[in-house]
């Protein structure tokens, strides 16, 4: 994902840096302001909280009208763990007696629903990246193009050969431009395909040298002198010359005919072959097609999945639902936001990238089940414009029936004005979405995670999300930080005001907490950025990396809802 390391990445997500598990008794001295911050307040406590408990303050007296919903898209959880069974949502036309009693086409969905499992009750605990989905799905028509800047060409009995354009353009472009560089086994491919290149290249080398240096013994000096940077030359030569010119360092001589003999062995050939395989053999496969069967590109191919939601990644889910549902004033962990809601858990993501196929039947099935608010995925690069088309739909009926909806910023450093993530509010290609926040993380002192992406239009807030105590299976505890926590808070505070104020649609609550938030907006912070492809960091005024211009305030918020309600 993104062209970092993934496994580094997916740390920020899962929300998990601190690996210490803390049982009820080993934090029972703890101050609850430690305990759950994100509810505190600057005023206060000291700390950029939400304000959650300034806000309770200010709805005593009134009551409950509504216990929200609120659908987790993402990973597994622990529905029994201690402080959240009182906050799982039920389906209520449905038992638990192996038939499909709502007639939904799913079976004994009671809790919400596992799009990555089987019918055996197997699961899958890990996905494909898109980008390695996609390499395989177009590989066969555009994968053994070779572009050198002017004409195309293909290896073929193992010789570099010029052959016609692809027939659709703008479908390789796509290929060679957006899925390449997300895809690993593309990589280990167009490597094993470099390889021929450098052979046909040592070639023309060999014959320009012995041309112009007849009977002499080639050495590197010669090498040198062939190369003539004002020469009119293809891309493709480029890359063999810096290759060859290695070749003397690798096979620690000065000898021409040494490297020449090297490359023309065909050993990287076999070599680079056989790292193809086995990025094939470790990325190419994630079991879908054995434990589920479905065909992920076919939309109306959706009765499939079990209702398994205790998985070996329900660490992310459940820490996510302990900041929106934890039992408040229980001495049990941290409070959560809003411990009347009800959560409804839709797994789409294991370690990997979701299928936007599954998150797009979830946001559906969320929607259909009187979900009030779905919390997404992170958002990502690379969208397949027939799948984005699903997303695109299942977002635009939500904001029809009210629904509000979060996804987290990816953790990429990247300006979201130059460089397009989804889902995102333009992505329908018809008009904004408004019931879509994009959210980052911040810390107690309200400064930015230092590696979020951001955008001055693209980010709309960010809330709480760093040094995070929650919720964890097995009826633990534990510290974490990731993308999914700051989008929970922010779920949690929409939570809260659709309790309270039900009437509030989607879009009318994602107005609401634009408007009110604690305001960062002329604050100088420091942000990692990406420049020339490098990380770096520079300082930035607050209201530059997101729309508001601050962090979220759920007693701001809930003042103004309580206005509007009136």
């Amino acid at each position: 994902m993104k062209r970092y390391s993934l496994l580094f990445l997916m740390c920020l997500y899962v929300g998990i840096l601190n690996a210490q598990l803390v049982n009820q008794d080993d934090q029972t001295a703890k101050k609850q302001s430690d305990l759950d911050w994100y509810n505190c307040s600057f005023d206060k406590d000291g700390v950029y909280g939400a304000e959650v408990n300034k806000a309770y303050d200010f709805l005593k007296g009134k009551k409950i009208k509504k216990r929200p919903v609120v659908a987790l898209i993402g990973a597994g959880m622990d529905i029994e763990h201690e402080d959240l069974k009182q906050a799982i949502w039920v389906n209520s036309k449905e038992k638990a007696d192996g038939k499909d009693n709502d007639k939904n086409g799913l079976v004994d969905d009671i809790n919400g629903w596992n799009f990555l499992g089987g019918k055996d009750g197997q699961v899958m605990e890990a996905t494909m990246r898109e980008g390695d989905r996609e390499f395989l799905r177009l590989k066969d028509k555009y994968a053994d193009y070779i572009f050198d800047g002017k004409n195309y060409n293909k290896v073929i009995d193992g010789k570099l050969t010029k052959v016609a354009d692809p027939e659709n353009i703008d479908e390789y472009n796509y290929f060679f431009k957006k899925v390449l560089p997300e895809s690993p086994v593309a990589g280990s491919y167009c490597g094993w395909q470099l390889t021929y290149v450098l052979k046909a290249y040592a070639d023309k080398f060999d014959q320009m040298m012995k041309e112009r240096f007849p009977g002499k013994e080639l050495t590197e000096a010669e090498f040198g002198i062939c190369y003539d940077p004002k020469a009119p030359r293809d891309s493709l030569s480029e890359v063999a010359f810096m290759m060859c010119a290695m070749g003397f360092g690798v096979y620690k001589t000065d000898k021409w005919e040494t490297v020449y003999a090297g490359i023309r062995s065909g050993g990287q050939i076999e070599q680079a072959k056989a790292e193809y395989e086995r990025k094939v053999g470790q990325f190419g496969s994630d079991g879908r097609k054995d434990i589920i069967g479905d065909n992920y590109l076919d939309i109306n191919d959706n009765k499939y999945g079990n209702n398994v939601l205790l998985t070996a990644d329900a660490t992310i889910g459940t820490m996510e639902a302990g900041i929106i549902v934890a039992k408040r004033e229980n001495g049990l962990g941290s409070n959560g936001i809003m411990d009347q809601a009800e959560i409804m858990t839709l797994r789409v993501a294991a370690n990997g990238e979701p299928y936007l196929k599954d998150i797009a039947l979830a946001i559906r099935y969320a929607v259909d089940h009187q979900a009030d608010i779905i919390m997404l995925p992170v958002q990502n690069t690379l969208y397949p414009e027939d799948q984005k088309k699903w997303i695109s739909e299942a977002l635009e009926y939500a904001e029809s029936k009210g629904v509000f909806c979060v996804t987290p910023a990816w953790e990429g450093a990247q300006d979201l004005a130059v460089e397009t993530y989804y889902p995102n509010r333009w992505m329908t290609g018809k008009k904004e979405l408004t019931n879509l926040m994009v959210v980052c993380s911040s810390d107690k002192n309200g400064n930015p995670s230092m590696n979020s992406n951001y955008g001055a239009k693209e980010v709309d807030l960010y809330a709480p999300g760093m040094e995070i105590y929650s919720t964890y299976t097995g009826d633990t505890y534990q510290s974490g930080t990731g993308l999914g926590l700051a989008a929970a808070t922010t779920v949690g505070v929409a939570a809260l005001i659709k309790a309270y104020y039900p009437h509030l649609t989607g879009t009318q609550i994602r107005n609401i907490l634009l408007e009110t938030v604690t305001s960062r907006k002329d604050a100088e912070v420091e942000k990692g950025i990406i420049v020339d492809g490098k990380p770096t960091q520079d300082l930035f005024l607050f209201g530059d990396l997101c729309l508001s211009g601050g962090i979220i305030n759920a007693y701001q918020a809930v003042v103004a809802a309580d206005k509007i309600a009136k």
